[in-house]
């Protein structure tokens, strides 16, 4: 139920703020840029936002982010908030203006705690990363699965699973890591 409402949901709407936790991991990273690339793909308009100035880590230079701003675009408030692989709204930052402004807000996410902000909210804590998550919300978009998606998608599972040593290394996800090759 909750990825038809999340489905529902990104198919309904037309402008989106897709963003992620502040001092992003490469799960953070590979799912923000990967439901960009998606809603483009489904031809939406989609702006990758992360609050702050703190520089991105740099082991993730390969994935192409160079649209990803760095403040609030001046329509955001009529813009759909998409937070990815964020547990809670704090950890959107200190300012909490992002999600009261929104007229909408997406939640997906895999982490057992998620405090489920969103209007909707795609909450699977058995998955290995968020962006297996994204990998089946894709499907269920119709999504094609391009290498421009599958590289952040792939960054991501890479980096939640430990290089797939964790336990959350599930068949799932290394089905999944086969598929995105």
């Amino acid at each position: 139920a909750d990825l038809d409402a999340v489905v529902t949901a990104i198919r309904g709407q037309e402008r989106f703020l897709v963003t992620t936790h502040e001092n992003p991991d490469g799960d953070a990273l590979g799912s923000l840029l990967a439901l960009h690339l998606a809603l483009e793909a489904l031809g939406k308009d989609s702006v990758m936002y992360l609050l702050g100035p703190a520089p991105l880590p740099g082991e993730y230079r390969f994935l192409p982010l160079g649209e990803l701003r760095r403040e609030l675009p001046e329509d955001a408030a009529e813009r759909v908030l998409v937070a990815v692989d964020c547990a809670n709204e704090s950890r959107l930052g200190p300012d909490p203006a992002i999600l009261h402004q929104a007229p909408f807000t997406i939640d997906i996410d895999h982490h057992h705690d998620n405090s489920r902000f969103g209007d909707v909210s795609l909450v699977v804590p058995d998955a290995s990363s968020t962006g297996e998550v994204l990998r089946d919300v894709f499907a269920a978009l119709g999504v094609e699965l391009t290498p421009e998606i599958a590289e952040p998608l792939y960054a991501a599972l890479v980096t939640d699973t430990g290089r797939f040593q964790y336990a959350n290394t599930t068949p799932k996800a290394l089905r999944l890591a086969a598929e995105l090759v």
